[in-house]
């Protein structure tokens, strides 16, 4: 068998922890993988299974002889597993493992069933992190097991230790002091959140609000204190009380869960850690069960391992599971880089991207301007004052920097400084306590990324190993939640053509307000669109958001109102905009009609043809016509409707009676026209036989039943004319049409107009040949004349006036 050590990223400042892991196999062809770590030539002494795993916290440590609680250690923990404060023994993974069973199954239920069939007792079973259990197994029971259809994976267990310590004065550098969240003062008066330290368990001191706590290291689940120092050093830097005594943690007085994963080596099992995450994922908010209880959780300890970038289901990682599932819950993970003077992408959980990674300062002073020299000596050297630490990790897993050279903090006993990123993480966990007491509603990534915006380059990055300079943490700005204010929105104005209209909107912020307002768009007309330069507004001070609004062509004139709201987690702020769409109103200009050419009248009736010019607009094209008509003064009749292209409408009038037509215009953007109203209008018919036409050269009277007198008069000479001087507004021709027909040249008012063909290849009657119109009525000369041979018959003239 394999074994895996998880180090803690923390030492001593006196003698710095060397841990190794080795790379896991999936076993590809088994029904459930087995994950096995390499085989190691150091036996372990067995451990007694422990009951499932009862997920209740407990108020106060065990005082039983399992739980080692000392003075502040001298040495470091060892990583060999061999010495360790207190003489307890190293936790041996030899013949453990932990079985993951598929989602849905009854973890206890199975756990029972199987060990009572295959004759084995899991120590430790979960249900919350993931379902499973632990326990040794031996071959057979790992074969049955394999082939269970209820197991989804078996991995071998690990054993985890404290990786490397030591740390400065990082409360003063991160600005805890000036933040009046933390409230630093001499007055005991408590941040309100919940931070889990998952680590070799907190001692209760008096400096430390510890609420309670887990022990997973062990069968007695109450055995949450620490015999170690590590984590109550860790828990002291995230909230030891503010009361004048001791020393001050970032949160002051904050609620400290102990979730105890490592004995008092600082070695444990990757089952023990996940037995953690197990609890702290049961671990509800008593006032609203759909919210964790805990809202940060601080993980100086670290393993030999990469990030899937599947939450460990690519690579069988359960530990990533579990994180995965306790970040999705709402749950803060702040993880130490550790202490290889490598990549960070090595180590996990420092690699996860669902995880803070810390990485460590050197600050001699607790200030900044790299003035303090290299007082601090741990890991060997001298660090120099606002250095990259020499042990620390680095890389693009990277997310934050804090000081963590030479802390001073709590540890059982009294007092110590350490050194290690495992002292550089409780700086950010406790940063991301203040965050979750003043905004509780922040996600994961929200706090991630507040922190990230408020922490600050203020440090020697031309120390950092690599290119990707992380933000030194930095909480002096933050205060309680602030507010803003969306400004008062000036309007605009666009034209019929449409186009964008855009709006300058300043959001105003409060002093401690930094918070991401989201801007939002509504009750803007159809087809309308919006945008913005900047959707949301992120960090102090004023900023002014671009928005766009893009408005059709075609859009009708007229004022527009719409609103704005910027939204901060449901802190709304709307404010109403409008703007003015401008343009001109159409000019229709009035129809005139004319008698209808190529058409057929009737005794009683004659064709009109009723046209329009185009109607004026100088921004905008016409789109529609509507046209109406009243005869003998009645009322106007529905209106008919055409494009904007068509512009001539037909009509059959009765002789004798009066019309009147009118027309409107309406242009793309929906503006009308006025009405625009022609005259009224009669229609008469002069008979080819009346005393008003006057004949010269040769012409006939020809009797024909189907003109429209009941006769024709006709010429077939050359340069015959027929003339009629008339009164009106407009003049038609009517004659009929057939084989061996001629033709004839129009003249009106002794000007040549048009040439027209009485000739058809079959004869028609009655035909409108002819027509024309005028602006107004008047007196006027129409004259036909025979061109060449050919027969034409006048059957007689259309008068409108």
């Amino acid at each position: 068998m394999r074994r895996l050590l998880i180090a803690i990223a923390a030492a001593s400042m006196l003698v710095s922890s060397v841990s190794s892991a080795f790379a896991v196999e999936p076993v590809a062809s088994d029904p459930a993988p087995i994950i096995e770590p390499t085989p190691s030539a150091d036996p372990a002494p067995s451990e007694e299974p422990a009951p499932s795993v009862d997920p209740a916290p407990s108020a106060a440590p065990d005082t039983s002889p399992e739980t080692v609680v000392t003075a502040a250690p001298t040495t470091a923990p060892s990583a060999n597993g061999k010495a360790a404060p207190g003489g307890a023994k190293s936790p041996d993974p030899q013949g453990r493992w932990i079985v993951v069973l598929k989602n849905g199954t009854n973890a206890a239920k199975t756990v029972k069933d199987r060990g009572r069939k295959l004759g084995f007792s899991a120590d430790r079973t979960f249900s919350h992190a993931f379902r499973g259990f632990s326990a040794k197994l031996d071959r057979g029971q790992i074969a049955a097991l394999r082939q269970d259809p209820s197991v989804a994976m078996i991995v071998a267990d690990e054993r985890i230790e404290m990786a490397a310590q030591l740390i400065p004065t990082g409360i003063n550098r991160m600005g805890a002091r000036v933040s009046s969240v933390a409230r630093i003062d001499g007055v005991d008066q408590r941040v309100d959140a919940d931070v889990a330290i998952v680590d070799t368990g907190i001692a209760q001191v008096a400096d430390l609000n510890v609420a309670g706590g887990y022990n997973c290291s062990t069968t007695n689940r109450a055995a949450w204190g620490d015999g170690n120092g590590h984590g109550t050093h860790v828990a002291g830097t995230v909230g030891a009380i503010d009361n004048g005594d001791g020393v001050v943690g970032v949160a002051p007085g904050v609620r400290l869960w102990a979730v105890r994963i490592l004995d008092s080596n600082g070695e444990g099992l990757l089952s023990w850690y996940v037995c953690g995450l197990d609890w702290i994922a049961a671990q509800r908010d008593p006032n609203d069960a759909s919210r964790p209880l805990i809202e940060a959780v601080n993980m100086s300890v670290t393993k030999w391992g990469k990030d899937d970038a599947n939450c460990g289901n690519t690579n069988g990682d359960i530990l990533h599971q579990a994180i995965c599932r306790l970040v999705s819950s709402g749950v803060t993970v702040v993880a130490a880089a550790a202490n290889d003077s490598g990549s960070a992408a090595a180590r996990v959980p420092a690699s996860y991207n669902e995880v803070i990674t810390v990485s460590a300062l050197a600050d001699t002073d607790g200030k900044a301007g790299a003035l303090g020299g290299h007082r601090c000596f741990s890991w060997g050297t001298y660090d120099y004052d606002d250095t990259f630490a020499d042990f620390s990790n680095y890389g693009s897993d990277v997310d934050l920097i804090a000081p963590g050279k030479c802390i001073w903090s709590t540890v059982p006993g009294g007092f110590q400084y350490m050194s290690g990123t495992s002292m550089a993480t409780p700086h950010v966990t406790g940063a991301v306590a203040l965050v979750k007491a003043t905004r509780p509603y922040f996600t994961t990534g929200e706090v991630k990324e507040a922190l990230q915006y408020l922490g600050t380059l203020g440090w020697k990055t031309n120390t950092d190993p690599d290119p990707y300079h992380e933000k030194l943490l930095d909480v002096s700005k933050l205060g309680a939640r602030g507010d803003f204010s969306v400004a008062s929105i000036p309007g605009g104005t666009v034209g019929e053509r449409g186009g964008l209209v855009r709006f300058p909107i300043t959001i105003t912020r409060t002093a401690t307000s930094f918070e991401r307002v989201r801007l939002s768009v509504a009750g803007l007309a159809a087809g309308m669109t919006a945008s913005f330069d900047a959707s949301s507004v992120y960090g102090f001070g004023s900023r002014v958001v671009t928005l766009s609004v893009n408005v059709p062509p075609g859009t009708a004139r007229g004022s527009y109102a719409f609103t704005v709201t910027g939204d901060e987690h449901g802190n709304r702020h709307p404010r109403t905009a409008s703007f003015a769409v401008l343009g001109d109103t159409p000019t229709a200009l009035p129809p005139t009609t004319t008698s209808r050419t190529k058409s057929t009248i009737t005794t009683t009736t004659v064709p009109a043809r009723i046209s329009w010019a185009a109607a004026t607009d100088s921004s905008t094209a016409i789109s529609v016509y509507e046209l109406q008509t009243s005869v003998d003064h009645g009322a106007w009749s529905a209106p008919s409707t055409t494009t904007g292209t068509v512009r001539t409408a037909s009509a059959t009038h009765l002789l004798g009676h009066l019309y009147q037509y009118r027309v409107r215009a309406k242009d793309s953007a929906g503006n009308w026209s006025g009405w625009a109203t022609g005259p009224t209008m009669t229609s008469l018919l002069a008979q080819d036989r009346s005393a008003s036409i006057t004949y010269s050269g040769t012409w006939r009277k020809s009797l024909y039943s189907l003109a429209s007198g009941g006769s024709t008069t006709y010429a077939t000479a050359a340069g015959a004319k027929a003339r009629l001087t008339f009164s009106g507004r407009a003049i038609a021709i009517v004659a009929p049409v057939g084989p061996g027909r001629g033709f004839g040249e129009i003249y009106v008012d002794g000007v040549y107009k048009a040439t027209i063909s009485f000739r058809a290849t079959s004869g028609k009657s009655r035909m409108v040949m002819y027509a024309t119109s005028f602006a107004t009525v008047g007196t006027h000369t129409i004259t036909i004349r025979v061109r060449g041979n050919g027969r034409v018959d006048l059957d007689g003239f259309v008068i409108i006036r």
